[in-house]
């Protein structure tokens, strides 16, 4: 199978180029993340950066797999140009959709976003019986295998491929039913709602099993955590939980997910949203890896980083720097790294010992945008749509990328210098606001 873009071969050539010449780095950080999340000793702290710059408008992934793969690519080689722990990987995202969507589910593709649900299938609890289970032959899945297989055969297999993102089987019905009647079946038909999530808790298992057959070089455990060098678990979204009750939850959720454990291996778990209030239920999870939060103060507040990593489980730690949650913050909009080294690393190191965690650098997944792919009235538009104003992380030199990696080490290293020295390194007076 041939690329029919060049742009795609001088992509994958660039990625050569850049993993000779570095193969040791990327050896050291996929080793010292492994050992971070599993809670083993490490030289230092990773740090995980990465660039989230695209040549095109999300529309046009979606459509064109070979895109895809150009915007997979492009964020890998530009990620690998900073100096911190990124190990590379291509990333097939394909959205939230592809079950509910082999399901039967009618799906659109906004011009800067990701597919949607157009309608839902299920509209009355006792549609779930004139259900069709999808085979791996569904037109849906076949298309991912064959995104896969282009991917593999394009770059020669050389490079990591993850599946596609894995949402939970309470995500895939909450977009398959229309919504307030799945909220209401939860009381009022709870028979009806284990039926589908039965039904498609098995297609999840099969289909994500036949991925990692089929891809000769898969990636571990990838979407929205660093990659590892043990194949020990599946990545998965659980984020319809934070609209529900922990009880709930505990019905419709854990029993799912622990299946789905025990088909992989083990869970690393990421929600969007708050989930403190069910840390009970996320612990129950059967071998639970590691779990993905933000730090914010509709998240992930800092206290729970604790309690996390006490129970030994890993912790990829984010920022959200923009959208969730801050209410009259103590800095300004364009100051994101004042914020960073003032709040975020004093909060990761205040809450634990140096291990058991990773960190993400300056804009957490937002990244750096290389290149300004898309531009109206002089703004920049990221991969989204959405304009990027006065934000010191466009189009930054590599230099100062690489110089902002080592600040991030050289202010980890002063905080555990201050902390073992029984210095009050987070100011809680000046996050107040942070608290509960």
């Amino acid at each position: 199978m041939h690329a029919k873009y060049p742009e795609t071969i001088e992509l994958v050539n660039e990625y050569k180029d850049l993993y000779d010449s570095n193969i040791s780095r990327y050896t050291e950080s996929l080793n010292r993340c492994t050992k971070a999340l599993q809670h083993k000793p490490i030289d230092r702290i990773p740090v995980w950066q990465i660039s989230q710059s695209s040549p095109f408008p999300r529309t046009e992934i979606f459509i064109d797999p070979e895109k895809n793969l150009m915007a997979a690519l492009t964020k890998c080689t530009g990620s690998m140009k900073i100096a911190s722990d990124y190990v590379p990987f291509l990333d097939p995202f394909e959205g939230v959709t592809i079950i509910s969507e082999a399901f039967g589910c009618r799906t659109m593709y906004p011009d800067h976003g990701d597919p949607t649900v157009v309608e839902p299938i299920i509209k009355r609890a006792e549609d779930v019986y004139s259900l069709k289970r999808p085979t791996l032959k569904h037109p849906v899945f076949e298309r991912i295998f064959a995104t896969h297989q282009l991917w593999g055969e394009i770059t020669g297999w050389e490079i990591p491929i993850g599946t596609t993102d894995p949402q939970s089987p309470l995500d895939v019905v909450s977009l398959m039913w229309e919504t307030n009647n799945f909220y209401l079946s939860l009381y009022d038909n709870p028979k009806e709602i284990h039926f589908l999530l039965d039904m498609v808790t098995d297609v999840f298992i099969e289909f994500y099993a036949e991925q990692l057959k089929r891809i000769k070089n898969p990636a571990f455990p990838i979407h929205l955590f660093p990659l590892v060098s043990a194949d020990d678990g599946i990545a998965i979204s659980e984020d319809q939980m934070v609209n529900m009750s922990p009880g709930m939850y505990e019905e419709f959720g854990l029993k799912y997910l622990n299946k789905i454990s025990d088909a992989f291996g083990g869970i690393y778990f990421h929600s969007c949203g708050n989930f403190e209030r069910f840390l009970e239920q996320v612990f129950a999870t059967k071998n639970l890896r590691a779990v993905n939060g933000h730090l914010s103060p509709k998240e992930l507040n800092p206290q729970m980083i604790g309690t996390i990593l006490d129970k030994g489980i890993g912790l990829f730690l984010g920022i959200s720097d923009r959208t969730i949650g801050w209410e009259n913050p103590a800095w300004e909009d364009d100051r994101i790294l004042d914020m960073y080294n003032s709040y975020y690393l004093p909060s990761a190191l205040n809450y634990s010992e140096g291990t058991g965690i990773v960190l993400t650098g300056y804009g957490s997944y937002r990244g750096y945008f290389d290149t300004e792919t898309s531009q109206e009235e002089g703004q920049v538009i990221d991969g989204r749509g959405r304009p990027v104003s006065n934000d010191p992380l466009i189009n930054v030199p590599a230099e100062v990328k690489n110089q902002n990696f080592h600040n991030i080490l050289k202010r980890i290293d002063q905080l555990k210098t201050n902390k073992d020295s029984g210095i009050d390194i987070l100011d809680t007076e000046k996050y107040r606001f942070f608290s509960r």
